[in-house]
């Protein structure tokens, strides 16, 4: 039985979602979630029109700021409880760019796969490009045809990866997308919770680290 503590911290993340998205470059993202099991654990799935059919987030359009041209996003996340079952945490989660409902390729798309089996980083980005020095230090030995679009950028790591506002920023102020007045104070309100719920889950597993940050520092209030 999926626990109302997870139901509901589930619920207040993907109106936050919902409300980013909306209050900044998309118009009609409606964020569900959808719970599933996965051995012993519960997690729930959350993402524009999710249903427990499909179990698939829907990619939603945006508004390029190249007219007569299609730009389409995808976000989704896995979340689950901590091993204390007391603080919401991501398992999983995509930000993807592209430029059709149904492409394959895209622009480019952030991941992040907490503990990662095959080898490649947690948290890291993919982008969709060739590049001719790439091409050239690759060996077909080991390697053979692979693109730079199948290298895996470190972005991060765990606790300091981008955030959906940092996808976003990048979208506008690289003029791919068009956004709503006061987009800025709604990412940096965003981002700003985001950093601080991270730096609680890190102080939380290194508390060696912040008994030596007080015994130093003292507790203060303020900058």
């Amino acid at each position: 039985m999926i626990s109302d503590r997870l139901r509901d911290q589930t619920n207040m993340f993907g109106k936050e979602i919902q409300s980013l998205l909306n209050s900044t470059i998309a118009s009609h993202v409606q964020i569900k979630a959808v719970a599933l099991s996965k051995g012993d654990d519960r997690l729930f799935t959350l993402g524009h029109l999710v249903s427990k059919h499909t179990m698939t987030a829907q990619r939603f359009p945006l508004k390029p700021k190249r007219e007569k041209t299609g730009l389409w996003m995808d976000v989704s996340f896995q979340l689950r409880l901590d091993a204390e079952r007391e603080h919401l945490m991501v398992h999983k989660s995509f930000f993807g760019v592209f430029g059709s409902q149904d492409a394959k390729h895209g622009l480019c798309h952030y991941d992040y796969e907490r503990d990662k089996p095959d080898g490649y980083p947690d948290a890291h980005l993919q982008i969709d490009a060739r590049s001719d020095l790439f091409d050239a230090v690759n060996d077909p030995r080991c390697d053979p045809g692979r693109s730079l679009a199948q290298l895996h950028f470190p972005v991060g790591g765990k606790r300091f990866r981008p955030c959906l506002e940092d996808v976003i920023e990048f979208l506008v102020v690289e003029r791919l997308v068009q956004a709503r007045d006061g987009y800025e104070k709604v990412l940096e309100a965003g981002r700003e919770r985001f950093r601080k719920n991270q730096l609680m889950a890190a102080m939380r597993r290194d508390r060696a680290t912040v008994e030596v940050f007080v015994e130093r520092y003292g507790v203060r209030t303020g900058a």
